[in-house]
C-alpha cells in the first residue's frame, strides 16, 4: 500500500522527469524503505514533485511575472494615499 502511494507520487512527476527517473526511484524505494523509513521517502517524493512542477515546468516564470506586474500598481496606488495623515479626524 505504501509503495502504491509512492508510485502514484512518482507518476505525477512531469513526463520527461518520470521517463528518466521512474525506475530508479522505485528501485531506491524498494531498497531503502526499511532502513530510511517509507515516510521519509514519500516526503522526499512529494518535495521532488513540487520542485519539478514549479521549476521545470516554467510555473515560476508566471509567479515572478505576476509579482513584477502587480508591484508597480501597488506602488502607484500606495503613493496616492496619504500615510502621514490620520484617516479619521
Amino acid at each position: 500500500m505504501i509503495r502504491g502511494l509512492y508510485r502514484c507520487l512518482v507518476r505525477l512527476h512531469p513526463v520527461t522527469f518520470r521517463l528518466r527517473f521512474e525506475e530508479e526511484m522505485l528501485w531506491i524505494f524498494d531498497q531503502a524503505a526499511g532502513s530510511w523509513g517509507a515516510t521519509a521517502l514519500i516526503a522526499d517524493a512529494a518535495l521532488s514533485l513540487s520542485r519539478q512542477w514549479c521549476l521545470r515546468s516554467g510555473l515560476w516564470i508566471w509567479f515572478v511575472a505576476t509579482i513584477a506586474g502587480t508591484l508597480p500598481l501597488i506602488i502607484a496606488f500606495g503613493s496616492l494615499l496619504h500615510w502621514d495623515k490620520p484617516l479619521c479626524h
